[in-house]
């Protein structure tokens, strides 16, 4: 064997080891698509935790789920800096709803949108509010948020909910419950406006 031949062979073998090598070795790694599937899977679960603390009025299940930097603005206006600040809202919304009221929501969140432990969730949510007199309001909500996996577990950084500031069913049965004590002072006023023309009337033609 000349020795041309035999350096030819010796670098065949030491190029072949790494091919052979990679192909013989598992891979243990996960893709990066089952990866990002796996955290849009965590996210769907936190639907499901939050729908039922509301059905429920039971908001301290959903204390692990929120960051220490915790901010958001509720569907109010109102701003919270805390879990704390957010569990004393609610605990005001639900004085507002009144004992033996209800409060249900759904969310309907689009695909999150995920670039490393940081997610930026969206949506609309579908609410139905019952008070204790029975009144019942249908809305719909639209919020933003932020979410960072901390320890591997996401957790809520921020949030933002809206409301139609106008056409909502809160203000509707503000307006009607305002025309009901309205129209009638409206008309009491018009009636009285309308004995006195005519009692000033029949003075000039006496007079």
């Amino acid at each position: 064997m000349t020795i041309g031949r035999l350096a030819l062979m010796l670098l065949l073998a030491i190029l072949a080891v790494p091919v052979a090598s990679t192909a013989q070795a598992p891979d243990t790694a996960t893709p990066p698509a089952a990866a990002d599937e796996a955290d849009h899977e965590a996210l769907r679960q936190l639907k499901a935790v939050y729908e039922r603390a509301i059905s429920e009025n039971n908001i301290d299940t959903l204390a692990p789920y929120f960051s220490d930097q915790f901010h958001g603005v509720m569907l109010t206006g109102r701003v919270v800096r805390n879990f704390d600040e957010l569990k004393r809202f609610w605990a005001d919304m639900r004085a507002l709803i009144g004992e033996g009221g209800s409060y249900t929501t759904t969310l309907n969140p689009e695909r999150s949108v995920i670039s490393g432990d940081v997610a930026l969730a969206r949506g609309s949510s579908s609410d139905v509010v019952v008070t204790s007199e029975k009144a019942e309001f249908r809305f719909t909500s639209y919020w933003t948020a932020v979410l960072q996996k901390e320890a591997g577990q996401w957790k809520l950084v921020q949030v933002q909910g809206t409301i139609d500031p106008i056409d909502n069913p809160f203000v509707r049965e503000f307006n009607r419950r305002e025309n009901r004590v309205v129209i009638p002072l409206s008309a009491v006023g018009g009636l009285v406006l309308g004995l006195l023309a005519g009692w000033l009337i029949r003075r000039r033609r006496t007079a």
